[in-house]
């Protein structure tokens, strides 16, 4: 009995933590308007202060990595928040997420541009074990990297800022170098870099030799360059420190 009960919450859990994606009706049904963040709101005036998340089991498929600015975000209890009981706090600073779903509400269309679009996207986030939910737009890990010598782990992260109408489809930018050690099973955040200095402007980006071919040295250090469509990027990571080129 005591076995099935523990089968039932592995499985419980294990769902729980599947990220689920999810379309209104409405979603590709353009709207005239113009849709503003609940996340930058300054409608709540909030002081608890959400602390980020660092430590994470592993890299996976629902891992991303959120990137709150100077004035940071708000998260909250509900995906309807209308009042100061649905906020939780405010993000001001960089944090690993684990992305439970992604609701994809709306999509405007600007009455007076025909080519700005903005769109209502809520996210379910767990942080420190805390669920949360924003409709900020998340950075997505591109690829990941194991340095043997250095025994670190490197990810790439960026923004999938879309076009036209498409919210999330395409077009990375704004990226972020990470580093990671692991102690105890678990991956802990060592380094997160400024953003780097590449504008993409490419349609995809995908994890080859033509948008980046890094290379790693016989100290251990990691020669990183991305490549866009006309902008580029290369820097050297030495285990500590990300110095461009």
């Amino acid at each position: 009995m005591k076995l099935l009960i523990a089968m039932f919450l592995t499985i419980l859990i294990s769902n729980a933590f599947c990220q689920r994606i999810t379309q209104s009706p409405t979603w590709f049904k353009l709207v005239k308007g113009e849709y503003k963040l609940k996340s930058l709101s300054s409608e709540f005036q909030v002081a608890q202060e959400i602390t980020p998340q660092l430590i994470i089991e592993d890299i996976t498929e629902n891992t991303a990595y959120i990137v709150p600015g100077t004035v940071g975000i708000l998260l909250f209890n509900t995906k309807a928040p209308n009042s100061i009981s649905d906020v939780a706090g405010r993000l001001t600073k960089n944090s690993l997420v684990k992305v439970l779903e992604i609701d994809y509400r709306n999509s405007f269309q600007h009455p007076d541009t025909t080519w700005k679009f903005t769109h209502e996207v809520w996210y379910t986030l767990l942080v420190n074990d805390q669920i949360y939910y924003t409709d900020f737009k998340i950075h997505n890990i591109l690829t990941t990297r194991h340095l043997k010598k250095l025994d670190q782990v490197i990810a790439l992260t960026a923004q999938h800022t879309g076009y036209d109408n498409y919210y999330d489809n395409g077009y990375p930018e704004y990226f972020h170098f990470l580093a990671f050690e692991k102690e105890a099973n678990k991956l802990v955040l060592k380094f997160e870099s400024q953003e780097l200095d590449l504008e993409c402007n490419c349609e995809f980006w995908e994890p080859n030799s033509e948008t980046h071919a890094w290379s790693i040295l016989e100290n251990g250090s990691l020669v990183v360059k991305l490549n866009g469509f006309e902008d580029s990027y290369s820097g050297l990571w030495d285990g500590k420190v990300l110095i461009e080129k």
